[in-house]
Formats: structure tokens, C-alpha cells, sequence
């Protein structure tokens, strides 16, 4: 798991991330490559990307229950 922040700075992505209590990184892309790559339009914006790098689910906004049963389906590798 990564979270990819486009806050104007990285002290304002390094607090929310230390607000949120992460146990993952915290990616700073103030210029959007990551979003833009991927097609984000929106934040937040969640997308899961397998084990082989195939985008296996997206979803804009937050969807906590539908994100966790994604990765659990991922993790189990169906």
C-alpha cells in the first residue's frame, strides 16, 4: 500500500498522513505524474494494482468496505 499525496507541500502530506496514523508510505507529487499516469481526477481516488501490476479495482471517493473486500480478493490472488 502506498498513498500518493498532491498537497502543495510535503509537510501538509506528512500531516495528514501522521493525522490518518499510516503504517504505509506517504508518496509527495505536487506536479500529479502518479494521477496522471493512472487517470486520477479526483481525490481521494482508490486504486488497487495486483501482483502483476494490473489495475484490479478503482474507485473515487472513499469506500472503505469495498476497497478492504478488493484487497482481501487480491491477497488471496482471485
Amino acid at each position: 500500500m502506498v498513498s500518493v499525496s498532491n498537497d502543495e507541500t510535503a509537510k501538509e502530506a506528512g500531516t495528514f498522513a501522521k493525522e490518518l496514523k499510516t503504517t504505509f508510505p506517504v508518496v509527495h507529487d505536487p506536479k500529479e505524474a502518479v494521477f496522471k499516469k493512472m487517470g486520477v481526477s479526483a481525490a481521494p481516488t482508490n486504486i488497487l494494482v495486483d501482483r502483476s501490476g494490473k489495475v484490479v479495482y478503482s474507485v473515487e471517493g472513499e469506500d472503505i468496505k469495498n476497497l478492504q473486500a478488493a484487497v482481501s480478493k487480491a491477497m488471496a490472488g482471485k
